[in-house]
């Protein structure tokens, strides 16, 4: 049986080293192997944990901000969310469970866009929400772009400080069978690579220090600016300056049964485990620069979570002895929220917005 890793290597044979981002891109998304296509997702049985599956305040919340940016936009008709890296369709289902006016009112259609056909297939079935592996053909005439951690998890290159230059870091077969590693590659000084980073990382630039250099996220980024007409670009991530990850070098992570992977799984063993990395977000701004970018516990507090909590006290308190499902799901909005502002966790999350 010839396996992602067999693949892998023929492609090394062929091409000579390959880029990170080639890598990680067939580590995650390949068709018959990534890590994602093979059973790989978010949730408290799965691999990780986002906002998302905390339960189901995260999208409560996101279902009031929904209704501001409907009527900011003069409340039309039609109004869709495009949720790009949707996963198994958790934030659709609890938005839906939400009910939003622009739901109710028969303007919101959720679009939950996921590459993976094994993720697709579990996304619920519902009227106002459509499943697809790919974006949409033509821009809406207004609208909304919704991206929950999914920068992190698109293919990223590697660039190394060498004296007074930079060189690529791309993926090699190693000298044991079956192991892959990294091999440094000269990179022309006059490449638009190099200006970049040396605009972004200044005299912060030392000997051996790596990039982490996301140009998926940002085509990400210009396509999803431009698939509106009129409204917003939201992204929730982890991430911070290019020169703040290089100068903390633990920008790299694997995930296995919510476990974290030692430093080298993500090369050894191609398509066992999630590889995601923190987004660089002035390189999303050589895009164009945001137009808010506020922690993940402001924006959900500027949402309404505080409200959202209070009247899960109230509804706690006035059922808590009948000890029904929704007294239980009312309590839990209390460590939900917790989780969700903690400062030194999600709630330190940054959420970006681009007005179109």
């Amino acid at each position: 049986m010839v396996t992602l890793a067999d693949r892998l290597r023929q492609r090394i044979a062929e091409q000579a080293p390959i880029p990170v981002s080639e890598y990680v891109d067939a580590a995650l998304y390949d068709e018959s192997e990534g890590f994602y296509q093979a059973g790989g997702q978010a949730g408290r049985r799965g691999d990780f944990l986002t906002a998302v599956e905390v339960g189901p305040l995260f999208g409560a919340v996101v279902a009031r901000a929904i209704d501001t940016w409907w009527r900011d936009l003069g409340c039309p008709e039609q109004f869709p969310v495009y949720e790009w890296g949707a996963g198994p369709g958790t934030l659709a289902r609890s938005v839906v469970a939400a009910g939003p006016e622009a739901l109710r009112s028969g303007a919101l259609l959720w679009h939950a866009i996921e590459r993976s056909a094994a993720q697709r297939a579990q996304h619920p079935e519902h009227p106002s929400v459509v499943s697809a592996a790919t974006g949409p053909s033509e821009p809406a005439a207004a609208g909304v772009v919704l991206a929950n951690e999914l920068l992190d998890n698109l293919g990223f290159d590697l660039y190394e400080r060498s004296g007074e230059d930079w060189c690529e870091l791309r993926i090699s077969e190693g000298p044991d069978q079956g192991q892959f590693v990294t091999v440094a590659v000269p990179v022309a000084e006059s490449s638009v690579v190099v200006e970049e980073l040396n605009a972004l990382m200044g005299a912060r630039a030392s000997e051996g220090m790596q990039v982490v250099w996301q140009r998926a996220a940002r085509d990400w980024l210009a396509e999803a600016l431009g698939s509106l007409h009129a409204g917003r670009v939201v992204v929730f991530d982890y991430g911070g300056t290019t020169a703040e990850l290089a100068a903390r070098g633990s920008w790299l992570r694997s995930h296995s049964g919510h476990g974290a992977g030692d430093s080298n799984r993500w090369l050894n063993d191609p398509g066992t485990c999630d590889i995601t990395v923190d987004v660089a977000i002035d390189q999303l701004e050589l895009v164009r620069r945001a137009d808010s970018n506020r922690t993940q516990a402001d924006f959900l507090r500027m949402h309404g979570i505080d409200d959202l909590v209070a009247e899960g006290k109230r509804q706690w308190q006035e059922s808590a002895h009948v000890g029904d499902l929704s007294a239980l799901r009312a309590r839990s909005r209390l460590s939900e929220a917790e989780a969700l502002c903690d400062p030194s966790g999600m709630g330190s999350f940054r959420i970006l917005e681009w007005l179109v």
